[in-house]
């Protein structure tokens, strides 16, 4: 009778470190200003830090061979990226 060895992931295993309690967030919307806001297990309102928001766009570029009178010519094309921050985090 021949007996089946354990799989090989089971000889790389360690026991798992302490764990630390993480306290619970939860994300909700007030209704007077339509602002989310966090709120902690107790309801009180969290500060996450200094975040702000930020939008980031690629605009592609082309152009098109000579004055559309006739057929050939060369073609190019780039893109442009662009960056906006609303907010900077403050410094240290």
């Amino acid at each position: 009778m021949t007996q089946t060895p354990a799989p090989w992931g089971t000889l790389r295993m360690w026991p798992y470190t302490a764990a630390t309690t993480v306290p619970q967030y939860t994300p909700v919307i007030d209704p007077g200003t339509q602002i989310a806001l966090i709120v902690d297990e107790y309801g009180r309102t969290v500060e996450l830090g200094n975040h702000g928001t930020s939008t980031s766009g690629l605009t592609p570029t082309s152009t098109a061979p000579g004055d559309g009178s006739g057929p050939g010519g060369a073609t190019d094309s780039d893109s442009t990226e662009s960056y906006d921050q609303d907010q900077s985090p403050a410094d240290g």
